[in-house]
């Protein structure tokens, strides 16, 4: 309340003065008073009629010359003296008004005198400020008032303008309590109430009572006024609420807008899969056209989100942070060890979340670069798969330890697009174990369709949003800041699962579209006999590489070759249920590519014939001059990769 006073002063002196007396506006009163003066004196009565006149112009200085010539010729009539005092104040001379007002009260003690004195006493001039005495003189004839049943209602706002003007609640309170019986209509009624529920904190009552007041003749500046200091008594948090609703509720309608988007596309990718396509190729047309069109249009406009979502997110954690702490201090208790711990929450998000935003993409080698040169006969085979799917064809291979095998560009985005990128080939060593050269043409043109239908050119912006997304959930858990009432914890795992969804839809897309690409080229059945080796080699090899380095760490045994052949006496395991599990997995809607008895089924439809290449049924460690060199640096790289993690070393 003290935090408005200035403004209630203000507002309830210009109320008084636009009125001249809230008591004495009432028309019928000064009918009443004016007849009576004229049966005694007709002439004193004109006067007395044009000085109201006068004062109701606001012509203050005319309305004072005739109330002082209308008490020459009566000079009992206190009436005249009451407004006199009114008019003389209006003018700056308050202490001549206070004497006024005191002969007034002094011939009459009547409520109307009483209530003029107390006004008089309470409005201010820049010259003579009330001071505490005749503060509390007008806080006692307010009381008075109040408790005089006999006094006109409309005395009573002038009580309770002295109540705002001494700050006393009580007395407001029953100011306003009377005000709302005898007069519920009235204006000034609710101009009170308004200030009694600010008082109390009640600002949607105030708010109420300040349009009720608006309704009844309020002028428009002090409405105005008035919400501006409702609203800046709504404590800061609060004051931000219906901003944020809107944000929270446009951002959450295209959260859940994405979401949608990503499940339509996702069923509508799926239907398209199983159409027959319409021509004997692997490129998008038609439908699939359209879908992929779409996919991009929807993926960039996730990744655009997704950098507009963090600095929301990340006001949020401080907003939610600060008014928790500012709940705190308004109850009178403050826990420590609590806001302590707000705190560095906040600020271990805020630090994480902007790093995230920054973080640069590596172009480091995927892998260990093979020397093509030596190895024409590889060469050639890529140079004619390329031929076959009508693309270019990849300028370097790179040579990892597992089962990898993908194709990827460097160079830049816009390298990318203008096709002067490198096209690289990530070709894992455990994959190539009994992989004739039939079916590993067939995965190789599947890794070419993504060449031809530009798979791999662009999509730089969807993978800083990866490298954010993972950088994020990283740093976020070594903070200790992961958790289920950390709301950035909470939007990386939804936009996650939501990003997820755009983003391996389109890949599953694509996917489609190169299985597409190596059924035509190579034919249905090398396609199949392609992607059942390399589920089935990255089944065995994990479990043979687990196998032999935990042999060689237990028994301290050397490790030179992972991927020789195994003594006759130690077989390999049957992998038939753990393969049967994998080709009839049921597909999730986060998976990058379509579930293997889907694709299997899809082309299997196309019902394309396989061609009879002499050398289809050789293996593929044909391709090499020297396949054990390879096998025995890879096993190097994995020995490396053992000492690393786990701090053991592994001797060769």
């Amino acid at each position: 309340m003290h935090g408005f006073r200035w403004l209630v002063v203000v507002a309830a002196a210009l109320l008084c003065l636009a009125r001249g007396s809230l008591a004495q506006d009432a028309s019928a009163f000064t009918r009443r008073i004016t007849e009576q003066l004229r049966t005694e004196d007709p002439e004193a009565a004109a006067l007395f009629e044009r000085a109201n006149a006068a004062r109701e112009a606001e012509q203050h200085a005319e309305a004072e010359r005739l109330y002082r010539a209308t008490l020459e010729r009566a000079p009992g009539f206190v009436h005249a003296r009451r407004r006199l005092s009114g008019v003389v104040h209006a003018q700056g001379r308050r202490p001549e008004a206070i004497v006024l007002a005191r002969e007034c009260v002094a011939t009459a003690r009547s409520p109307e005198n009483r209530a003029n004195l107390a006004s008089v006493l309470t409005l201010t001039t820049e010259e003579s400020p009330p001071s505490p005495a005749e503060m509390e003189e007008a806080l006692e004839l307010a009381r008075g008032l109040v408790q005089d049943r006999g006094a006109d209602p409309e005395l009573v706002l002038i009580a309770g303008h002295v109540a705002l003007a001494v700050n006393d609640l009580p007395l407001l309170q029953r100011s306003v309590e009377r005000l709302e019986r005898a007069l519920p209509e009235h204006v000034g009624t609710h101009f009170f109430a308004m200030f009694l529920a600010l008082s109390r904190g009640d600002l949607a009552l105030a708010r109420a009572h300040l349009a009720e007041a608006q309704r009844l003749g309020l002028p428009e500046e002090q409405v105005a006024a008035y919400g501006a200091a409702i609203d800046g008594a709504q404590p800061w948090p609060l004051r931000w609420l219906p901003v944020a609703g809107w944000i929270a509720g446009a951002w959450t309608a295209v959260f859940l807008g994405l979401l949608l988007l990503g499940s339509s596309l996702s069923r509508a990718t799926l239907r398209a899969s199983a159409r027959a396509p319409a021509q004997a190729s692997g490129e998008p047309v038609g439908a699939e056209q359209g879908l992929r069109r779409a996919y991009r249009a929807v993926l960039w406009l996730s990744c655009g989100f997704y950098y507009v979502s963090v600095p929301l997110v990340l006001a949020a954690v401080v907003a939610l942070a600060g008014a928790i702490g500012y709940g705190f201090l308004a109850l009178g208790r403050i826990p420590i060890l609590l806001v302590l711990f707000l705190g560095v929450l906040a600020a271990v998000t805020v630090w994480v979340g902007l790093k995230s935003l920054l973080v640069a993409s590596r172009d480091e080698d995927p892998g260990t670069r093979l020397d093509l040169l030596r190895h024409p006969r590889l060469r050639a085979l890529l140079d004619e798969v390329a031929g076959r799917i009508g693309t270019r064809a990849v300028d370097s291979v790179y040579l990892t330890p597992g089962t990898e095998l993908a194709v990827m560009e460097r160079g830049g985005l816009r390298g990318q697009l203008g096709g002067t990128s490198e096209r690289c080939l990530i070709l894992g060593l455990g994959v190539l174990e009994g992989f004739p050269l039939g079916p590993f043409r067939s995965v190789l043109a599947h890794e070419y369709g993504h060449f031809s239908n530009r798979d791999t050119a662009g999509g730089g912006f969807a993978l800083a949003v990866r490298r954010s997304l993972v950088t994020m959930a990283h740093g976020l858990a070594e903070g200790g800041a992961a958790a289920v009432y950390n709301p950035a914890w909470l939007f990386l795992n939804g936009f996650h699962r939501v990003f997820l969804r755009i983003s391996q839809g389109a890949s599953r897309l694509q996917e489609v579209m190169a299985d597409r690409w190596s059924a035509f080229a190579y034919g249905s059945r090398d396609f199949e006999r392609g992607l059942r080796h390399v589920i089935e080699r990255s089944l065995r090899f994990a479990a043979e590489a687990d196998r032999e380095i935990r042999r060689a760490v237990e028994q301290s045994t050397p490790l030179d070759n992972l991927y020789e052949p195994r003594d006759a006496a130690e077989p390999d395991p049957p992998l038939t249920e753990e393969l049967r599990a994998a080709l009839e997995a049921e597909p999730s809607p986060y998976d990058s590519h379509p579930a293997p008895k889907d694709r299997l089924a899809w082309v299997a439809a196309l019902a394309v014939p396989s061609g009879s290449a002499p050398d289809a049924e050789q293996p593929v460690w044909s391709l090499f001059d020297d396949p054990v060199a390879l096998q025995r640096e890879m096993t190097r790289v994995v020995r490396a990769d053992v000492a690393r993690a786990h701090g053991v070393t592994i001797p060769g």
